[in-house]
């Protein structure tokens, strides 16, 4: 083991370890960041310099850097455990196809003496200068292409599973190679079509992922459209109810002139108040008029269904929401509890919102016919329809998750409850 040889395994972990820390990015800075690269470095040349001083092929043993990577990752890097353990193995493996692909492809192109290559020769530093160049470009590549954030943890599992296994074949070419050069064309070949698969196999991964987000911000955008022009039909609903009572009120007016004394006068009021005018009764007014339209044109919408609703909200209390999030948030939390309640043979609606320092909290209650709940947990629509319908609970909680706020489900005695704070 010289010194040359030594270099070059500092630079080709030097290099594994930086994609790895750019893919992630590093938990800490200052001296901690560079403590923990240094350190996972010198453990890890330590190991491959020890398996060429025992003139041990690394073989099978080169899995053993995939468990170096992943502890460097885990303890140093930010991410979630299971991607970290998928991009340790698909960089080890990374390593390992772009150095069997360049020696096959050196043994064919460039020189028919093997063992040029693994000696102080010309050839064995262009062999050495491609594959770190190659693997520049495939750090980069991996970098700019990341696997999705929040995937399935058994898809990272089994798709980890990948890497290793590729590992084990090139090491099995490897040795095939070693032993059998006159096999190099073959081997260089079925090496490729090995490197393919895998490239074919992370595209598909992140092709199909990203083709999941786009439909489901298609879907969402939908029951956006549906939910705003629910709002519009409410509105409109409420702004025609309004204007035919003013309208009534003004003939109101020209009969309270002409009534006789004030005790036909009161009796006259309070009959109009109890049977016209009563169901204008719940109506609140806030600073956000965004908020009062959709808030009360749920309200006529429950009084128009026989549905009792309470609501009192603190002014000033959603000055942090945008108006869309109001929209959403709001009128999904109406839509569901309006959908349940009027199933229920008690028919009733609460909603609280007050707000503390800078906290929004908000609760929403309704009457039920049967328990909603499943473990503590809201159970999958049971809609026929179900490409179209669960996207509105979906999108209360990225709201809340958005302000990184709490949300809390239970329910007793019929009454189903969602509490939210944000």
């Amino acid at each position: 083991m010289n010194l040359f040889e030594f270099g070059v395994n500092i630079l080709e972990e030097s290099m594994t370890l930086l994609i790895l820390s750019f893919y992630f990015g590093c938990k800490y800075t200052g001296i901690r960041k560079y403590t923990g690269f240094f350190i996972t470095l010198a453990v890890s040349v330590f190991t491959i310099t020890t398996y060429n001083y025992l003139y041990i092929s690394e073989g099978f043993l080169g899995l053993s850097f995939v468990i170096i990577y992943f502890i460097y990752a885990l303890i140093f890097l930010n991410g979630d455990i299971y991607t970290k353990l998928f991009i340790s193995g698909f960089v080890n493996c990374i390593v390992y196809i772009i150095s069997l692909l360049s020696t096959l492809f050196f043994a064919e192109f460039i020189t028919q003496e093997y063992s040029e290559l693994y000696g102080m020769t010309i050839q064995r530093i262009a062999l050495i200068a491609t594959t770190k160049i190659l693997l520049l470009i495939a750090g980069i590549i991996l970098i700019k292409f990341r696997v999705p954030e929040n995937k399935n943890r058994r898809d990272l599992i089994l798709l980890s599973l990948v890497p290793i296994a590729t590992t084990m074949s090139m090491v099995g070419i490897m040795q095939v190679f070693l032993n059998h050069i006159e096999l190099r064309q073959e081997l260089l070949l079925a090496a490729l079509s090995v490197a393919f698969a895998n490239i074919v196999t992370y595209y598909t991964f992140i092709k199909i992922d990203l083709d999941a987000k786009k439909q489901a911000e298609l879907d969402t955008l939908r029951l956006l459209y549906k939910t705003e022009k629910n709002h519009i039909r409410d509105i409109k609903e409420l702004y025609e109810k309004t204007c035919g009572a003013r309208h009534d009120i003004l003939h109101h007016f020209t009969l309270i002139q002409a009534l006789p004394d004030k005790k036909s006068i009161v009796e006259y009021v309070n009959t109009v108040t109890a049977n016209e005018l009563g169901e204008f009764r719940h109506f609140i007014k806030t600073d956000n008029d965004y908020f009062n339209a959709i808030v009360n044109a749920k309200i006529a919408l429950c009084d128009k269904l026989g549905i009792e609703i309470n609501a009192a909200v603190m002014n000033h209390s959603i000055s942090k929401l945008k108006n869309d999030e109001i929209g959403v948030l709001f009128g999904n939390l109406f839509d569901n509890a309006i959908e349940a309640a009027q199933k229920a043979a008690k028919k009733c609606i609460s909603l609280d919102v007050q707000k503390c320092n800078d906290n929004i909290f908000i609760s929403m209650s309704n009457s039920t016919v049967k328990p909603v709940l499943v473990k503590g947990r809201l159970p999958e629509t049971n809609k026929n329809d179900k490409s179209s319908h669960g996207f509105g609970t979906k999108n209360i909680r990225r709201i809340v998750d958005k302000y990184d706020g709490l949300i809390n489900y239970h329910e007793e005695n019929n009454v189903f409850c969602c509490d939210i704070m944000i």
